[in-house]
């Protein structure tokens, strides 16, 4: 008997996924196992017993109500993004096309794709599971509340996976047929993680229970969210809490709650396989680009300045019309934002350009990436014409001190504003360190792109080049406090480690063959 179509799809995508690692890939489920079975029996336990106290008291509160709401859905919306987020980063239509050029459905391959990569899912569902069922054991669930439990968790989940690969799949065919569109989706691919972020940052702040402990916002928050499914979920986890160990006294919510989320479940499915055929229904892919407009007199009159003049314009203009380029700079400006709304109190003023320091240097980073991303034949290109590659590292240097300088000095000037302590000296000082630092930080970032050069920005590599960068900020900042003891010497640190990083990076540009 042949398998299913959908289970063939299935293995190929699991293949796909640990394709990395094959060489020990027989030995993977049985070291998934074994690794979450020690984790749900022995690490999570071990962890919440030291905050067992703690965590009862919060299960009995007012806030819970509101809280276990929240942090569900959370949950709920991060497994939708995960599906999206993944696709998007590389949208791509050639699988697709081979496909539906095979003899299957496209609801065999929505599905086939779904299931092959359930299982890695799987991991972060059991981790999650693991630390609330922990607490739950604590408090007195017998055996029949802790299944509902993890079943009302595995039905959320896969509810919310579920979804996100159907909205995956729809975008990926609409974003994939042009060029405009596969870069609208690797930025939105980015910006999707906001929201997560924004209550991974409150809950740090120490806000969100505070927040959540007045009885009108749990009122609130309990009428929004009690149209999400994994509301219902959350009030059978809360009325376990209350009621351990007696389900005669809950039986009635448990019933229709966790049955609710089955049909919930059951509903996405068809639907979903429904939706298949018009998800991966692809038209011929098109070719068309943006249109480019005429250059405006600001990039005409800088452009009658000479030659590198028209170098800078082409490479500002080529950053710009990016959008994923764009979408990195939106997302170090929500970062900062998120931790001046939830981690930075308004009257520390200094908090904020301490975490600038931390924070900025990932801007000059995903500002100057793009040296080498144009991959070799472009730099081929320069090395053709006289002085080439010199004046195409200076003009990307340039471009990056355009972009990031303004936007760091705005960002620490408005951080800064919020402090109601804050003076003109301090402003003006402190404004200035950062300018400097920002600016040496793209001098450093293209130097180390250029010594460990990145042709794409899906790999290793690119990762551990942005990693470089913001662990040597991390570094010249300690040797500034206990060193020198002296914050006013980090822009120079900066500025020696980046000229020298930029000199050796233009040294390995033109031994590259």
């Amino acid at each position: 008997m042949k398998a299913p179509k959908w289970f063939i799809v299935a293995r190929n995508e699991y293949r796909i996924r640990t394709s990395s690692i094959r060489e020990i890939r027989p030995l993977i489920p049985y070291v998934i196992v074994g690794g979450l079975a020690l984790y749900v029996l022995y690490i999570a336990p071990k962890i919440v017993s030291l905050i067992i106290n703690d965590l009862i008291v919060f299960f009995l509160s007012q806030a819970a109500v509101a809280a276990i709401d929240v942090i569900l859905f959370v949950f709920f919306f991060m497994f939708i993004t995960f599906p999206i987020s993944y696709t998007l980063r590389d949208v791509q239509t050639a699988q697709q096309e081979i496909f539906l050029s095979a003899p299957i459905k496209p609801s065999h391959v929505l599905l086939g794709e779904f299931l092959g990569e359930l299982p890695l899912y799987a991991i972060m569902v059991v981790c999650i599971t693991g630390f609330f069922t922990a607490v739950l054991k604590s408090m007195g669930l017998n055996a029949v509340q802790m299944f509902i439990t993890i079943l009302v968790f595995i039905i959320i989940f896969t509810s919310a996976l579920w979804i996100g690969t159907v909205l995956s799949a729809l975008l990926r065919t609409k974003l994939g047929s042009t060029s405009r569109g596969r870069d609208i989706g690797k930025a939105f691919a980015l910006l999707i993680i906001l929201p997560a972020l924004a209550l991974m940052y409150a809950i740090m702040g120490g806000r969100f229970m505070e927040f959540f402990s007045d009885p009108g916002t749990t009122g609130l928050v309990k009428t929004v969210f009690g149209i999400f499914p994994s509301s219902w979920g959350a009030e059978v986890i809360i009325d376990f809490a209350s009621h351990p160990g007696d389900m005669s006294a809950v039986w009635f919510v448990t019933v229709t709650r966790l049955g609710g989320l089955i049909v919930f479940l059951v509903v996405l499915l068809v639907l979903g396989i429904k939706a298949a055929d018009r998800a991966y229904s692809l038209e011929t892919t098109t070719f068309t680009g943006a249109r480019v407009k005429t250059d405006g007199a600001l990039y005409k009159a800088i452009k009658r300045r000479g030659p590198f003049s028209t170098l800078l314009v082409t490479v500002f203009k080529v950053y710009t019309r990016r959008l994923q380029n764009i979408s990195w700079i939106v997302y170090i400006v929500g970062l900062m934002t998120l931790l001046n709304i939830f981690v930075i109190r308004p009257e520390d003023s200094m908090d904020a350009v301490v975490m600038g320091f931390f924070l900025l240097p990932l801007l000059a980073a995903v500002v100057s990436f793009d040296i080498t991303l144009r991959g070799k034949d472009t730099l081929f290109i320069y090395r053709k014409t006289p002085s080439g590659e010199g004046r195409f590292i200076k003009a990307m240097v340039v471009k990056g001190w355009v972009v990031a300088v303004p936007v760091a000095v705005a960002i620490i000037a408005v951080s800064m504003l919020l402090s109601p302590q804050v003076t003109s000296i301090e402003l003006i000082k402190n404004v200035g360190i950062v300018a400097a630092m920002v600016a040496a930080d793209v001098a450093f970032a293209s130097g180390v792109f250029l010594i460990m050069p990145v042709y794409t920005d899906k790999g290793p590599e690119f990762a551990l080049d942005i990693m470089i960068i913001v662990m040597a900020s991390f570094g010249l900042f300690i040797v500034a406090v206990e060193v020198f003891d002296n914050i006013m010497v980090l822009p120079l640190l900066h500025w020696l480690v980046g000229l020298l990083f930029l000199y050796f990076g233009k040294l390995n540009l033109g031994r590259i063959e």
